[in-house]
């Protein structure tokens, strides 16, 4: 199997970060707003990114107002957020190809955010643990 590496970044505490950025875009104006936002990338999460709170202030600066939701966490409790259609345009230094993943944004909560397997489904993604590495690799 051939397979370009696309990000390998070390991680501390057993905690994988990368930066990923994200495109909402209001589809009856064509504006848009981006933002870089740092997740914790998150296997157990199925969905696409969630990002804090404070990013449903930028959502209705181009007139999208997110749907209200409710979310349900690991240990079964409920909590209120956010969803809106977005794009993940960028993984740490790759750029994805326009327009991007479409992923469901959830805002909720604090930094950082979760990038779910909505989005890591497109790549193979590798944790070493002893080494403390992530490694996301094409197919």
């Amino acid at each position: 199997m051939n397979r370009r590496q696309i990000v390998r970044k070390r991680y501390s505490d057993g905690l994988p970060f990368v930066t990923v950025r994200v495109v909402i875009l209001n589809p009856h104006t064509n504006r848009q707003t981006t933002f870089d936002q740092r997740c914790w990338v998150d296997t157990g999460f199925t969905g696409g990114v969630s990002a804090p709170h404070f990013r449903l202030s930028e959502a209705r600066m181009i007139d999208v107002e997110p749907s209200p939701t409710t979310v349900r966490l690991a240990g079964g409790d409920r909590r209120p957020g956010h969803v809106c259609l977005a794009f993940v345009q960028r993984i740490e230094n790759h750029d994805i190809p326009p327009p991007g993943i479409e992923i469901e944004l959830l805002i909720r909560g604090e930094e950082p955010g979760c990038l779910g397997l909505e989005v890591l489904r497109n790549w193979v993604t590798e944790f070493d643990g002893p080494k403390q590495i992530l490694s996301m690799y094409e197919q």
